[in-house]
């Protein structure tokens, strides 16, 4: 059980959340513009749909999302000692709905759809609910590279993750833990033709975030669940939300 409720922590962080009550620490000094170039490349990701899927050690994040339509369907899935865990999430019209499957608790046996309280929603960003347009968080991150260069259709740099809210599986506190490094992490971004955002690698020391973003203006199939039940209270906090 203490297995399965560790692998749910890394769960949870992979699908963009920051576990844990306390506010990020305030800058210290406004951060200085991101590059003209990478910034234009995530003009897609704003007026269109697109699928998106982030790895990282503890598992994966992948889904497609059209912020135009208001529709999200993603799901985050992580494996720990031969246990899976897996939230289903859709999104359709301001309306968020989740499924859990994996854990041996009530509530997380896949069979059951939970309806979202948007009220109850606490923690900006959770499930990439609460910021549907950005459910992988690219735009803070490119917003917060330094030392940028372009070579052809690549982009190399640093990221300060002090002012990244959540990337994948890191959040807040686990970056603070870094101390100075933080403020210099590598990444690598690539581009097509069309100036889309394909890749963004990401060098956290042991345990480095890969994202892939594809199939730019496909249609979004995001369906509510034929049944639905409100969500319990104590699963908003088990949820980061």
């Amino acid at each position: 059980m203490r297995t399965a409720l560790a692998a749910f922590a890394a769960l949870i962080t992979l699908a963009g959340c920051s576990i844990g009550k306390s506010d990020p620490p305030e800058p210290t000094a406004a951060p200085s513009p991101s590059p003209t170039g990478l910034a234009t490349s995530l003009h897609a990701f704003t007026t269109g749909s697109y699928r998106f899927k982030v790895v990282a050690r503890e598992g994966s994040y992948t889904g497609a999302i059209d912020p135009v339509a208001d529709a999200l369907d993603a799901s985050v899935s992580v494996s720990s000692d031969g246990a899976t865990l897996k939230i289903d999430t859709v999104g359709v019209r301001g309306t968020a709905y989740t499924r859990l499957t994996g854990l041996p608790l009530p509530g997380f046996d896949g069979n059951t759809w939970f309806r979202i309280d948007p009220a109850k929603v606490t923690r900006p960003g959770a499930l990439g609910l609460s910021a549907i347009e950005d459910p992988t968080g690219i735009q803070a991150l490119v917003a917060a590279t330094h030392d940028v260069k372009r070579t052809g259709q690549t982009y190399t740099g640093t990221v300060d993750m002090t002012r990244v809210p959540s990337w994948g599986p890191a959040n807040i506190a686990q970056v603070l833990q870094l101390g100075a490094a933080a403020k210099t992490i590598p990444f690598e971004a690539t581009i097509d033709a069309q100036d889309h955002l394909l890749t963004m690698n990401v060098e956290l020391p042991d345990n480095p975030v890969r994202a892939t973003y594809s199939e730019f203006g496909a249609p979004v199939t995001a369906t509510a669940p034929p049944t639905s039940e409100p969500l319990p209270d104590h699963l908003y906090g088990m949820l980061g939300l």
